[in-house]
């Protein structure tokens, strides 16, 4: 996407099938085909209409509603550990062995767990659900709507979805190990990858909302040698400044920048040596699947960023549906996108050891 405009430059989703399939004389066998559990739902248009949770990739998220809501310091320290126990419930941190402080910027890179937790505690300290608004604020819960369809809106969890979704008296409480799952992505958060390429297209334009599109124009072929002819302009629809504190912004840019470039990033691997300044996020998210021969939970991997760093002119969101984790096979992924967008030669840099989560 340009993170500028909204313009859709690419998108892709896999499995996929032949829309010929749908022209002239339908064949029964052929559609019978694309409905069996081994094809995958190959007309389900991942990009727009899959539903996951975002894991880490969403800790922007969580670290702009803290900042705005001067909940959280830039520079305040809280200890990385392996795991938390809240309430007596133990939640762990991908990375079991870290134990030292650290500020906004450094979890971001590093993705410390247990720092967003105590963040989350903090969010679940406040009765108005102020993380629920600035996640709804930010795009998420609704149709972005993109020009192709159709389109999920995802699902934003809060204390009033509870109480009216679940039947049991305890179910419908919303629990502190609900607001530290939200705060990292998890529990029944769900967003779509194009919902999580905006988001990170209005990190690196630098606070606007943009309306997702592929329709430039409908045009007529011209007469030979002419150019065609343009017989309606659909222009981009105006961003939407959300007015965020700049301070806060430059915060979370410089956290995704360490996380390619900082020897503790988790993704500095793959972009660390690469030529053009990437800026990124990885992510891991655990979600229940049913699939042929198991059923259990499988990893999302997720990388979203954007490049360059400084001025950004690609947002890029690649989600590898149960791929394990998001530095080992989502990062990679996204990086052949930006070496063909920038036209970088493959193995003409080296890369470094690729950090997990």
């Amino acid at each position: 996407m340009d993170p500028n405009t909204g313009e859709i430059l690419a998108l892709a989703s896999n499995p996929t099938y032949d829309p010929r399939t749908f022209v002239g004389r339908v064949d029964p066998k052929k559609l019978r085909r694309l409905g069996l559990p081994r094809a995958n739902h190959p007309t389900l248009d991942r990009a727009t209409a899959g539903l996951y949770p975002p894991g880490s990739t969403f800790k922007p998220v969580t670290a702009l509603a803290a900042l705005q809501e001067s909940m959280l310091r830039p520079n305040e320290l809280i200890q990385c550990t392996g795991q938390r126990i809240v309430d007596k419930q133990v939640f762990k941190n991908w990375d079991p062995y870290v134990n030292e402080p650290m500020n906004l910027t450094t979890a971001l890179a590093a993705s410390c767990d247990t720092y967003f937790y105590d963040v989350g505690l903090r969010f679940y300290a406040r009765q108005d659900s102020p993380l629920q608004q600035w996640t709804r604020r930010l795009g998420f819960g609704r149709p972005t709507g993109v020009d192709v369809g159709p389109e999920g809106a995802g699902l934003i969890p809060t204390p009033a979805w509870r109480r009216h979704h679940f039947k049991t008296a305890i179910d419908k409480i919303w629990t502190s190990g609900d607001s530290v799952q939200l705060a990292i992505g998890q529990g029944d958060l769900l967003v779509t990858p194009l919902q999580m390429t905006r988001l990170f297209a209005l990190i690196a334009n630098g606070g606007e909302l943009v309306s997702p599109h592929v329709v430039s124009a409908v045009e007529e072929t011209g007469a030979e040698g002419e150019a065609p002819v343009v017989l309606q302009p659909f222009p981009p629809k105006q961003p939407i400044d959300l007015n965020l504190n700049r301070a806060a912004l430059r915060v979370v840019r410089d956290g995704l920048y360490q996380a390619t470039h900082a020897t503790y990033g988790t993704s500095s691997g793959v972009f660390g040596n690469f030529p053009i300044a990437i800026a990124g996020k990885t992510g891991t998210a655990e979600k229940y699947v049913q699939l042929p021969g198991y059923t259990g939970l499988q990893d999302q991997a997720w990388w979203c960023g954007y490049g360059p760093a400084q001025q950004p002119t690609l947002a890029v969101c690649a989600l590898i549906e149960n791929g394990g984790h998001g530095g080992v096979s989502a990062a990679p992924a996204a990086r052949m996108v930006f070496e063909r967008f920038f036209h970088v030669k493959p193995g003409s840099y080296i890369s470094g050891t690729v950090n997990s989560d």
